[in-house]
């Protein structure tokens, strides 16, 4: 009993080790406010702009024609970034036609028989 009562509470490896773990966790405390504070100076996370992304020194491309085939009817358009989505109709199928707006290639053809 005279051991414990007489011995440094501060020598024990269960307070070092907490000790040690407390100064761990304060370094990435401070390190992580550091890099936050660092971010916020530098703008990261900040959205630029769609205009800020797109260059204005390129040339728009050449407009594209096409012509729709006999018999065919557009029924739907859509459009996503860069593409344009036709639902065609005729006669004997329907069809959707993926093309790329920038030189007017289509990407992709999707083929159904047309209701009746």
């Amino acid at each position: 009993m005279s051991d414990i009562s007489e011995s440094n509470p501060k020598a024990t490896l269960g307070y070092r080790l907490a000790l040690g773990t407390v100064i761990f966790f304060g370094l990435l405390i401070v390190i992580g406010v550091g890099v936050l504070i660092v971010g916020l100076m530098k703008g990261w996370g900040t959205h630029t702009s769609v205009s800020a992304r797109v260059s204005t020194t390129t040339t728009p491309a050449a407009p594209v024609r096409m012509t729709l085939a006999p018999g065919y009817t557009i029924l739907s358009t859509d459009t996503q970034p860069g593409r344009l989505v036709l639902h065609l109709r005729s006669s004997e199928k329907d069809e959707i036609d993926i093309i790329d707006l920038k030189d007017g290639h289509i990407i992709s053809i999707i083929q159904a028989q047309a209701p009746k």
